[in-house]
């Protein structure tokens, strides 16, 4: 929402003490994912749908996916490769499952497992076909940088090594410097709290 550069408003959702899967929650989102979007009557459930959302939306401002057709394939692939490939096997409901139907030690090893196969694939991903530049698709942030330094930052609190990973950590690195993605971290959030979650 920063990099779009539209105002917005932060509504919190408790996630510690399971809000999402409250009845006022579900209301807007029956499946308890967050985040969501609403933007008068229109309600968007899905992160991948939003960047689409908000292009169209809002095509004045700052796109968030390049309008070029690699530049758009690029993004959309590593967008949808991260959400569902990678993100889909190390999120909270899985881990949460995995921890109370057999043990946190069991969690820890399909955790790193996972997570090193996904940083091995999202690695080769914004190394293969990049163009100059200091993002992952030229000079300018965008979609693809917003979803890789929330799951680096969701791997990183968990003590995955990305060693290996010099692309995503270049990237990285570029983001830390921008307000945009200074202004989103999670500590910066007025509703953070420390998080004891594996």
């Amino acid at each position: 929402m920063n990099l779009k550069q539209v105002p917005w408003e932060y509504v919190p959702i408790n996630i510690l003490v399971h809000e999402q899967h409250g009845e006022a929650y579900r209301k807007i989102s029956p499946n308890g994912f967050i985040p969501v979007l609403v933007d008068g009557d229109t309600i968007v459930r899905q992160t991948v749908l939003m960047v689409d959302y908000m292009d169209k939306t809002y095509p004045d401002q700052p796109l968030l996916v390049p309008k070029d057709p690699l530049g758009e394939r690029r993004v959309r692939e590593f967008m949808l490769s991260l959400t569902g490939d990678v993100q889909g096997r190390t999120q909270k409901r899985v881990r949460d499952y995995i921890q109370e139907n057999f043990s946190l030690d069991v969690l820890k090893e399909w955790f790193d497992f996972w997570s090193t196969e996904g940083i091995s694939i999202l690695e080769a991903l914004a190394a293969t076909d990049r163009p100059p530049g200091k993002f992952f698709h030229g000079d300018t942030p965008g979609a693809a940088d917003a979803f890789l330094v929330a799951q680096i930052r969701n791997y990183g609190q968990r003590g995955i090594d990305f060693s290996k990973s010099p692309t995503l950590l270049s990237i990285e690195a570029e983001c830390a410097k921008l307000e945009a993605f200074e202004n989103a971290k999670p500590e910066n959030q007025p509703d953070c709290a420390p998080d004891p979650r594996f």
